[in-house]
């Protein structure tokens, strides 16, 4: 069995614009006495990913705005839908924008960035963190401006567990005035401390220089305070004033940088921004709708991204029908998920598994963008070729009921549609059935739907945003 799995995923390609399967060849028939008579070749098949001039496909495009929009990989009927659908492009996207998966996912977004976890070295405690979550989540669905909401954050006081927007100061490692200043100039202006002048320093944190925190009888509860003349008003006029370019394009940054794997903003996706009011949803809307957001990841030059490890986490667990245990060791008392959890939906950064460790989830210590990986590692690569968890789950999904009086070109059918939002190509589904015809051992054979399961899991075409 082990031979015949490494067989197996060898014969996948990676996705460089041709099928997770297409280099599955069927083993020469060694009893065959002549070759059979030639015969028409069929036509070319068509690209399921991208158009001749580069664009992505109504497939590619609809499974793309659904895990960039709602975190997850679309259904079988939602995929089904978007070939025809996508013929309104905007219609598609504002329904998407409206759902509540998109608050979902994105507050996650903006939980990284704004440091959202119960544990060392921000310390929010778990009460803060719910408190903390709700505000960001209300920012996304109410899709208010980003503005008002960098207002509210700065200019907070008052309780961590009953102010949300006071937590922006409480989830600080550092909390002095230059701590307080540095998270601000990173989070409002996309300006990183060692690399600002002694002088600019040195002014950012006066700013800060008038807040303390203080505590309360009850536990981990702490008050966020103003001593003297409210200094902050000031750094706000300044955001808004002189640094209003910086301000707009730090957040324009972010988007680009979740979108499209950009590292720079688009000049034209700043005034976009500034013209709608700094708000959210207009600003994706726009991107999403642009030229460059629909082209091909391989004549097009779409960039590739692994997606998130949270929503690999929630796909493959949805795929399988499994689920997997999160808990926070620290602090006390100690804090459980119930196991059909989404992992989209955690709201402490401090809550995790050892799956989404791996995957690179984000610690949340500092709120930079690097501090989430999505680069495929081999120790990734070794979890989902080797793990027996995994391989029994997929166990779980081929030899259900669902399958059992299904012939296996329904079964593949159905498993492309499940994995990769497309049906397979009539190439890949002559090669897996001529595979499975070459195949001897009648328990082999029976596992076959299980190995075209694993491979498409191991698919890059599977694991990437395409």
């Amino acid at each position: 069995m082990r031979m015949t799995r490494r067989i197996f995923l060898g014969s996948t390609a990676a996705f460089a614009g041709t099928s997770a399967l297409a280099a599955l060849e069927t083993p020469p028939d060694a009893k065959s006495k002549s070759p059979p008579a030639p015969s028409a070749p069929p036509p070319p098949e068509m690209s399921p990913y991208e158009t001749a001039d580069g664009r992505a496909t109504n497939r590619t495009l609809g499974r793309r705005l659904m895990l960039d929009l709602a975190g997850r990989i679309p259904t079988k009927d939602e995929a089904l839908t978007f070939q025809e659908a996508l013929k309104n492009r905007a219609a598609v996207v504002d329904k998407l924008l409206a759902a509540d998966d998109f608050a979902d996912y994105w507050s996650l977004h903006f939980c990284d960035i704004l440091r959202v976890k119960s544990e060392f070295p921000i310390n929010l405690w778990p009460n803060a963190v719910y408190v903390y979550h709700r505000r960001i989540r209300d920012f996304v669905r109410k899709d208010e401006s980003w503005n008002h909401f960098a207002r509210a954050l700065l200019l907070a006081t008052g309780s961590d567990f009953r102010d949300a927007e006071a937590n922006f100061y409480r989830a600080t490692a550092k909390r002095t005035p230059e701590g307080y200043a540095e998270v601000a100039a990173r989070t409002f202006l996309g300006w990183e401390w060692k690399d600002l002048p002694e002088d600019r320093q040195k002014e950012l944190s006066e700013f800060f220089s008038c807040i303390r925190i203080k505590n309360t009888r009850e536990w981990k509860e702490e008050i966020v305070q103003v001593e003297g003349p409210d200094r902050r008003v000031a750094f706000v006029d300044r955001l808004f004033g002189d640094w209003k370019q910086d301000f707009a394009a730090a957040f324009v940054a972010r988007i680009d940088h979740w979108l499209l794997g950009r590292d720079r903003p688009d000049p034209k996706h700043v005034e976009i921004f500034v013209k709608n009011g700094y708000r959210l949803r207009p600003l994706v809307r726009a991107v999403v709708l642009s030229p460059e957001y629909g082209r091909g990841s391989v004549k097009g030059g779409f960039k590739l991204r692994r997606i998130d490890a949270e929503v690999l986490d929630d796909a493959i667990c949805t795929l399988t029908n499994t689920t997997r245990s999160y808990q926070s060791i620290a602090p006390e008392p100690f804090t459980f998920l119930p196991k059909d959890r989404k992992s989209v939906l955690i709201e402490d950064g401090s809550i995790s598994n050892a799956f989404l460790l791996l995957f690179g989830r984000p610690a949340r210590d500092s709120g930079l963008l690097s501090e989430r990986h999505n680069e495929v590692t081999a120790k990734q690569r070794l979890y989902l070729f080797n793990s027996g968890k995994v391989f029994t789950s997929l166990g779980r999904l081929t030899d259900g009921k669902d399958y059992r009086k299904q012939k296996l070109s329904e079964i593949i059918d159905d498993l492309y549609w499940k994995f990769l939002a497309r049906p397979p190509l009539r190439s890949e589904r002559d090669r897996l059935l001529a595979r499975q015809r070459a195949i001897k051992d009648g328990k082999e054979r029976w596992r076959f739907p299980r190995d075209v399961a694993w491979a498409l899991l191991n698919s890059r075409e599977f694991l990437f945003q395409h």
